[in-house]
């Protein structure tokens, strides 16, 4: 049965959930690595909000689960979509912040890690979607402005 298109969650938006709680088991052990700013600064103040994101995304999931079309559900469902629209917008900013120290670096890997295998397989990925701008720029981090 289709759900109205109003509170109707998409595909794309179901896996991302699911990429967003399994981000969230990796990424605590970069945090902690992270912990000096450098020059970084901008990249891990947004790596930390991406973290508080994915963790709530991932609180959501394992949540309490409400019975379709209730008020509770259709709130649960809005706030997750906001959760998932602010965590693609994250991943667009980091994958768009040079990282420049080793820190840095390891943070974009950590997300692709956790990402990538995922998003390759559920998603029609083309160079435009967030996971391969975000591999392309951690390549080119890596590579040191050489390619």
């Amino acid at each position: 049965m289709t759900q109205p298109a109003n509170t109707a969650v998409s595909r794309r938006t179901a896996l991302a959930s699911a990429f967003a709680a399994s981000a969230a088991a990796v990424l605590p052990a970069v945090a902690c690595a992270a912990t000096s700013a450098g020059n970084d600064a901008h990249l891990l103040a947004l790596y930390q909000q991406f973290q508080r994101v994915s963790d709530a995304i991932h609180a959501i999931d394992t949540g309490v689960v409400y019975k379709c079309e209730t008020p509770e559900a259709t709130q649960q469902e809005s706030k997750l979509e906001t959760l998932l629209r602010r965590d693609d917008l994250l991943l667009k900013q980091i994958a768009n912040t040079p990282a420049l120290t080793p820190r840095g670096k390891q943070i974009k890997a950590s997300i692709v890690l956790a990402r990538l295998p995922r998003a390759v397989e559920d998603f029609d990925l083309d160079l435009s979607s967030e996971e391969i701008q975000m591999c392309l720029s951690l390549a080119r981090d890596v590579a040191g402005g050489v390619a």
